[in-house]
């Protein structure tokens, strides 16, 4: 878990040369809030289809995923793009339903190219992987990059549910600050 997180940290201070050292905020990244928000919800829906039989999930990952994103699964096992699209048109991966949480979505950068943006959010899914079959509740973490207008899809990491001691934990510190 902690290798998961170090991994993420440094892939998003890595983009240090694109991103201001503080959060964005005012109207450029209300802006670009919207703009995740709508991307995220046409990757909610391709990855929702893929229950369905059709193969909208696989072309949307090769149209939106960066060629070395950092993806890594609630198992600690890690793809790569070219893994994922294979998996998803051999239908080793099937998510018979999948629903996402409120979605918090931070941004860096000035609203141009060179913008990153960090959404998390938990997800509620019932996913058949390799014909194994799992209803799960996780929290995931995504970072989007936009370069030359488009918003790429750079890394993804899904971690399991706290339990509810570290969730009091974590209440106990907001609330001694």
């Amino acid at each position: 878990m902690m290798k998961r997180i170090a991994l993420l940290l440094t892939l998003v201070l890595g983009f240090g040369g694109f991103v201001k050292a503080q959060e964005t905020t005012g109207p450029k990244a209300e802006k670009v809030k919207k703009e995740i928000l709508k991307v995220e919800e046409e990757k909610l829906k391709a990855f929702q289809s893929t229950g369905t039989g059709n193969n909208i999930c696989p072309d949307w990952v090769k149209a939106n995923d960066a060629e070395a994103i950092v993806h890594i699964n609630a198992d600690g096992t890690e793809d790569t793009k070219a893994g994922l699209v294979k998996d998803l048109e051999k239908r080793n991966r099937i998510l018979h339903s999948l629903r996402y949480g409120p979605q918090n979505i931070r941004v860096y950068g000035d609203g141009e190219n060179g913008t990153t943006a960090v959404t998390t959010y938990a997800t509620y899914d019932d996913i058949e992987v390799y014909g194994k079959r799992t209803n799960s509740e996780h929290y995931s973490l995504d970072v989007w990059v936009k370069r030359d207008g488009k918003w790429w899809f750079v890394a993804h990491s899904v971690h399991e549910r706290p339990t509810p001691e570290a969730l009091k934990r974590q209440a106990d510190k907001i609330k001694e600050n």
